[in-house]
């Protein structure tokens, strides 16, 4: 592997990711039944082995297949119009008070353990990071409020490389204890990321050594011990960034990291003799680009490491934005900071996909790609979606 400081485009194989899996995920030991299965959605998405319905132009009768999609939530093809409708449902949570992102990390030493421990592990650092967050909000020292926010589990660094973490987008501010009123913080200054340091890491190795303790005995009893023990012995990472400028700039990020994965096709430099190049953003050096070249597996393998466990949920609301209280805490946070609320009478049809697109991107798929002028529609001629492929179980974009 190695880094480099120009764009090196070549080779005729399409720049994506799709492509890599599918190439070398076979090269890979002991992969899993799981991580089969999102290789196989992913190199499959939008492909004849998916399936896909024709299409007719009203006007000119121009005919195409429009492309099943996996859905997977690891597919770089498949996260935009997920994105958006995300964003869209959650524009009525957001309050004209400021913002923070508060970041909390894992050190090195205990990795191991959620490598091998993924779903209990990433389970236990997101109950730690809510009870954090929550208990030194409440206490009357700090903010002395409940307090409502929306975290997200990324897995990733900007080289692919295993770094467990989860952003956190926080109001600034909450409702008092007997709900009467509405507690702001400092201007800029949520609460002291010294004491959320140490409170996130008391109640995290709290849950990792239980987790050690009920395990089955093996021999990795005494070296994931030794993990934690050096892990205590370090002073955590828990980082609040510069608060938001406004609710519209929350919105924009809240579009960036919801369903953002471990690297897009957009990254892709080339593919070229079993290796694979793209750009990275160096912390160190973030005004400019870089490249990093991987071996083919390699680029593979670190990119399956952040295949969540199946089923997991990695994006979950805390405090007043709890999926039961959400819609009642907002109201009152509304009434009490003077904002007018109304609720709809109807709720308006929700956006469809190619309405979405259209939005996002300024591409209307269903224009007629021949006279222009046309739209294409799903043809009712029995047996035409069988020409191309069977239809898959899933759906269009």
């Amino acid at each position: 592997m190695g880094c480099h400081g120009g764009d090196t485009r070549g080779g005729s194989a399409p720049l994506d990711v799709a492509e890599v899996l599918r190439k070398h995920a076979g090269d890979l030991p002991d992969l899993s039944f799981h991580r089969q299965r999102v290789v196989a959605a992913i190199t499959n998405c939008r492909t004849k082995a998916m399936g896909g319905r024709l299409q007719e132009c009203n006007r000119c009768g121009h005919t195409e297949v429009l492309p099943n999609s996996c859905r997977d939530r690891h597919c770089p093809k498949c996260q935009g119009l997920d994105q958006a409708r995300w964003v869209q449902a959650r524009q009525e949570d957001i309050l004209p008070v400021e913002y923070f992102h508060v970041v909390f990390t894992i050190p090195e030493e205990i990795k191991p353990l959620f490598l091998a421990w993924p779903r209990d592990c990433y389970g236990l650092l997101f109950a730690a990071v809510s009870s954090t967050l929550n208990e030194v909000a409440a206490n009357p020292k700090r903010l002395g409020a409940r307090i409502g926010f929306t975290a997200v589990l990324h897995t990733w660094t900007q080289t692919l490389t295993y770094h467990p973490h989860i952003h956190c987008v926080v109001a600034g501010g909450g409702l008092a204890p007997d709900g009467s009123r509405w507690i702001s913080c400092k201007r800029r200054y949520l609460l002291p990321v010294q004491v959320l340091s140490a409170v996130f890491r008391g109640k995290l190795l709290s849950g990792l050594e239980s987790l050690i303790q009920d395990a089955p005995p093996s021999s990795y009893d005494i070296a994931n011990r030794r993990c934690l023990e050096r892990a205590a012995r370090k002073s955590w990472v828990v980082y609040s960034k510069r608060p938001f400028s406004g609710p519209d700039q929350v919105i924009r990020y809240l579009s960036r990291y919801t369903h953002r994965i471990a690297i897009s096709n957009s990254r892709l430099v080339s593919h070229i003799k079993g290796r694979v190049t793209f750009r990275y953003r160096d912390r160190t050096d973030p005004k400019r680009k870089k490249l990093l070249t991987l071996g083919g597996k390699e680029f593979a393998r670190r990119f399956l490491i952040h295949v969540l466990p199946r089923g997991f949920v990695r994006l979950r609301h805390y405090g007043l934005l709890a999926n039961a209280i959400r819609r009642d805490s907002i109201r009152r946070c509304r009434e009490i900071l003077g904002v007018k609320y109304s609720a709809p009478v109807e709720q308006p049809p929700a956006p469809t996909w190619d309405q979405l697109l259209l939005e996002l991107t300024g591409i209307d798929p269903l224009l007629c790609p021949r006279c222009r002028e046309g739209r294409l529609v799903l043809s009712d001629v029995p047996g035409m979606t069988v020409k191309w492929a069977q239809p898959g179980r899933a759906t269009s974009p």
